[in-house]
């Protein structure tokens, strides 16, 4: 039986993938979004432009969503949006005021790490990075070390992380239910709500299929959801 108009919404549109009905889901679970923008808020960005970028992790959770995943659909559209918001603000606020030498090397820097990410789907080394920059695997090193030290970390040891973007209970409750997940099924999480990969992707470059990605990341979500209760 159908409980809510978001239930009704996402029926109709897996039983009728089009952008009208699409629309009307992203419309069903926009509050998702306003969530996301209210936890991301700060002074240096725009409320309207959070609002945005997180209506854009909510198009994508509905395209990419498998109803056989046995999922939430709730919960995979507030990780797509909480992605794209870590998105945006990793790349356009600065928490400090650094030298523009070292924002234009950081925009390369990530650039080359998100690249090599996604080719090797690990993280990638010093020298890796140089050869990707064209600089050298000490000047990586060095600006590792004062990035570390310049920036506030967006990033925690597990590949996911906010950051003040949300509030200190909201990420130790994520930080904890990460650490329920083993090495792989942080890695796919990671892959698809942080970079943004496919299944078919990430099949490829772990060697597996993607039915055998979307039993990784069914088992993962299914952990986050209960360490998040």
């Amino acid at each position: 039986m159908i409980g809510t108009d978001q239930d009704l919404a996402l029926q109709r549109y897996l039983a009728e993938p089009t952008i009208e009905r699409r629309n009307e889901l992203v419309s069903a679970y926009h509050y998702l979004c306003s969530r996301g923008a209210r936890k991301f808020y700060r002074e240096t960005v725009e409320r309207s432009d959070l609002s945005q970028v997180a209506v854009i992790g909510l198009i994508k959770a509905a395209e990419r969503y498998r109803a056989e995943l046995g999922t939430p659909f709730e919960a995979y559209a507030w990780l797509m949006i909480v992605g794209e918001l870590m998105h945006y603000v990793r790349d356009y606020e600065t928490i400090v005021r650094v030298p523009r030498w070292m924002r234009s090397f950081d925009r390369s820097y990530r650039e080359a790490h998100s690249v090599l990410w996604q080719r090797h789907a690990r993280e990638p080394s010093a020298c890796e990075l140089a050869e990707e920059i064209g600089t050298t695997a000490a000047l990586v090193d060095e600006f590792r070390r004062m990035r570390n030290g310049a920036h506030q970390s967006l990033e925690d040891a597990h590949g996911i992380g906010c950051g003040d973007a949300l509030s200190l209970e909201d990420r130790l409750a994520l930080e904890l239910a990460i650490l329920e997940l083993q090495d792989r099924e942080r890695l796919v999480v990671a892959a698809v709500f942080m970079h943004g990969l496919t299944q078919r992707e990430i099949g490829q470059r772990l060697g597996v299929s993607q039915r055998h990605v979307s039993r990784i990341l069914n088992a993962a979500m299914k952990k986050m959801a209960l360490a998040l209760r």
